[in-house]
């Protein structure tokens, strides 16, 4: 009997070990992504209020000039 009969289990078993480390890696850059969208979202946040702020300035120096 010969051993060749193992080559394909074992290459499955092996593949199987390597798409579970992507995976996992997958996983972890998933959590990053989603921490880094959610200050994204703080800091969308805090440049609408800056540009209504400016907006607020503008109109009181236009109506400070006239």
């Amino acid at each position: 009997m010969s051993l060749l009969w193992a080559v394909p289990p074992v290459a499955m078993t092996a593949a199987t070990a390597i798409a579970l480390q992507h995976l996992r890696r997958i996983e972890t850059a998933t959590a990053d992504l989603r921490v880094e969208l959610q200050r994204l979202g703080e800091v969308g946040a805090a440049v609408e209020a800056v540009s209504s702020a400016m907006a607020e300035t503008r109109a009181r120096a236009r109506s400070l000039r006239r």
